[in-house]
């Protein structure tokens, strides 16, 4: 007999999925500086990211300011993937 997941148990899982995310992101730092303005750095961290977490980024999101530094782009793709809140309680 299958049971539904409790909110419990869906929270708990959010928070391990953040925590990939953000685990991915820091080893993508280790290799890759921050991109900053560089429009070319932009991109390519625009492409890891679809790549990497299956969606497509606009013209609109590819900007410094969602992209430029890996914090902005964890928290870019956590709000994306609808998880900050995981992200939050995970720190708590």
């Amino acid at each position: 007999m299958l049971r539904e997941n409790t909110s419990e148990e869906r929270r708990k899982e959010s928070i391990m999925n953040a925590l990939e995310v953000k685990k991915i992101i820091k080893e993508f730092a280790g290799i890759r500086k921050d991109a900053g303005k560089d429009e070319a750095a932009l991109l390519e961290v625009a492409l890891f990211v679809e790549e990497t977490f299956g969606f497509v980024l606009t013209d609109e999101e590819i900007s410094e300011y969602n992209l430029g530094t890996h914090e902005k782009t964890e928290k870019f793709v956590l709000k994306k993937l609808n998880m900050e809140e995981a992200c939050v309680e995970s720190v708590e």
